[in-house]
């Protein structure tokens, strides 16, 4: 693997991550903002704004540090050109999966008038997946974002009947992907120097 593309990749991976708690922090204040006072609504706001923007532009950094830009995709050849295109169609497969998974979660939780479930289920799913991830990306801290993400979910599910159990869920959502991409952009490097020296499918 080129550690030019890997680090780019990565870059990626850690922007997807930072969007990810900042939609989960977004989520637990709209369910709390009626209850609360608007000083405690605001205040998750400007955490919500500035983690997110803080870690997209710490992804922008090392984007830039690659030295890689988007356009050469289209001109890697050989080894890279097949790696390149194992790796798109994997992802495709996931993304439907995963869309399809979280679709039949929704479905099901409504079907069976379980609506306080719709939101620790789509949790799960969504950390599930980034074992998948892991492997065709050999990132391995993404295994430890699905074991986190999944504990998170199952004490959502705990706590999916109480008042501010969406809310919690958020909480605990957020704090995963916010310390996964903050892991991952403060070890780029190392996660670029184990991957890259690792044998990739093609």
């Amino acid at each position: 693997m080129n550690r030019r593309l890997f680090l780019w990749g990565l870059s990626n991976g850690a922007t997807v991550l930072a969007l990810a708690g900042a939609f989960w922090i977004g989520l637990s204040i709209g369910m709390v903002a009626k209850s609360v006072h608007w000083a405690v609504a605001a205040l998750g706001t400007v955490l919500q704004v500035g983690g997110g923007v803080g870690l997209i532009w710490a992804a922008a950094r090392l984007r830039r540090r690659s030295g890689f830009q988007r356009s050469e995709l289209g001109r890697l050849e050989g080894v890279a050109h097949a790696q390149k295109r194992r790796i798109v169609s994997q992802m495709r497969w996931t993304t439907a999966g995963h869309t399809v998974l979280s679709a039949l979660a929704v479905w099901i939780c409504v079907r069976v008038r379980a609506e306080h479930l719709i939101w620790p289920s789509i949790g799960a799913v969504v950390s599930l997946h980034f074992a998948p991830l892991g492997k065709l990306f050999h990132v391995r801290s993404y295994y430890a974002t699905a074991i986190a993400g999944t504990i998170a979910c199952g004490a959502g599910f705990a706590v999916s009947g109480t008042p501010n159990g969406v809310a919690l869920l958020g909480v605990g959502m957020a704090t995963v992907m916010w310390i996964s991409a903050a892991h991952i952009l403060i070890n780029a490097d190392g996660i670029a120097d184990r991957a890259c020296a690792e044998p990739w499918a093609v």
